[in-house]
């Protein structure tokens, strides 16, 4: 159990973390750049991909641990953008 909460809590923060770093170092300038942590999105949908065609016994649990993973990184990256909208919106 507690290994599914480091691979759901450990891409959730480092993806936070890099979507803030990136929201406080571009500032109004290249705001498409805020975008660049969702290429992260590639690792899972690569590990899930592989787990497909690998086969086995239990690939469905695989794919699943990568969906998490994917979840984990989209919900980073979703409030980190949601903190830096709010800081561009306050005086």
């Amino acid at each position: 159990m507690e290994m599914l909460l480091l691979i759901f809590w450990g891409p959730l923060v480092g993806t936070l973390a890099l979507t803030l770093l990136v929201g406080r170092l571009t500032q109004r300038r290249f705001q498409r750049l805020i975008l660049f942590p969702l290429g992260f999105l590639a690792i899972p949908l690569a590990g899930s991909v592989y787990e497909w065609l690998l086969g086995g016994f239990f690939w469905e649990l695989g794919v699943l641990l990568w969906v998490i993973i994917g979840v984990s990184i989209l919900l980073g990256w979703l409030a980190g953008w949601r903190l830096c909208r709010g800081k561009e919106r306050a005086p």
